[in-house]
């Protein structure tokens, strides 16, 4: 089991480093080319985040392990407003963006909703994942449009992107790097996985839902914990969102594009609606002066603990 963790511990080390040097190769050859600095800083909030959850999902699904894909998503979707937000509004009050409230907390719980729909008939085939993929191309337009009036927070985006003036081969380096990475990291986690779930007697699915969710949520947990910390709640909070939302329509999009999932009953009945629940707890979590206090923090965080209990505690079958 040691060597199971250890091999897990290590693959996420390089998964979280082959998506930032993924993220900032591209983003600066993005700027190069002369695309918008905040276009690409938008971009790089919601694919940069999503990015770990991607490569697991893509692998897992080419090695046939599809509950883990499915699992992954959900899960990293309910750690991100439990887990993530929870800790962030704990080390300080979380201001809630009216646009936040208007647009993108509606838009995940449509795109929740959609899901849970998509489901019911116990699968999410290749032309839904299309169907889930339309609406990524159409999110992006939405945030294309809208960055024009973010400049802020596009600016402390960018910060993280290099963009001292080096040679373009470094750029493109630093992306194959980056590539390579995320495969080599994807399968150990993935095989990690397997193998823990075998030996703890849990289904691929829970593991999914626990361990490898919270394991892909952790770059996120890092970026707006500090943004918290700092007084950039807008961005802790927009990137939680921005990466529940990619979560659903691109990696479980091109993960039903590549094979057709299976949605569980389980999932159908407990795990999506919990995760439409957690969104939706941030309207009266926020009600008032559109703050979730320290108050709102631990009950988020409460709940998220209380739901990886539950996956654990619950009889099931590998």
């Amino acid at each position: 089991m040691i060597l199971q963790l250890l091999q897990f511990g290590i693959g996420l080390a390089l998964l979280v480093y082959g998506a930032d040097a993924f993220v900032r190769g591209a983003g600066t050859i993005a700027l190069r080319m002369g695309v918008s600095r905040l276009v690409v800083g938008m971009t790089l909030v919601g694919f940069g985040t999503s990015l770990p959850e991607l490569s697991i999902n893509l692998t897992a699904a080419i090695n046939g392990r599809l509950d883990i894909a499915v699992g992954n998503v959900v899960g990293s979707n309910i750690a991100n407003v439990g887990l993530i937000l929870g800790v962030s509004a704990l080390l300080t009050p979380l201001i809630i963006h009216v646009r936040l409230l208007r647009l993108e907390i509606p838009l995940l719980l449509l795109t929740s909703l959609a899901l849970w729909l998509l489901g019911m008939d116990g699968r999410l085939n290749p032309v839904e994942g299309g169907l889930l993929m339309l609406g990524f191309v159409g999110l992006m337009m939405v945030i294309g449009f809208g960055s024009r009036t973010e400049p802020q927070i596009v600016e402390a985006e960018l910060e993280h992107t290099d963009s001292a003036p080096h040679a373009l081969w470094k750029d493109i380096a630093r992306i194959g790097l980056g590539f390579v990475l995320l495969l080599v990291a994807s399968q150990m986690m993935v095989g990690a996985a397997v193998e823990l779930a075998r030996m703890w007697g849990m289904s691929e699915l829970t593991i999914g839902l626990t361990i490898v969710a919270i394991g892909t949520s952790l770059p996120e947990l890092a970026a707006s914990s500090v943004a918290a910390w700092r007084g950039d709640s807008d961005i802790a909070v927009g990137n939680v969102l921005g990466s529940n939302l990619f979560n659903i329509l691109l990696v479980l999009g091109a993960t039903a594009v590549i094979a057709p999932i299976p949605v569980s009953p389980s999932l159908i009945r407990y795990e999506i609606p919990l995760m439409f629940l957690f969104a939706a707890a941030l309207y009266p979590l926020a009600f008032g002066d559109n703050r979730i206090y320290r108050k709102g923090g631990a009950l988020l965080l409460i709940a998220f603990v209380g739901f990886i209990a539950w996956q654990v505690m619950q009889p099931q079958g590998v």
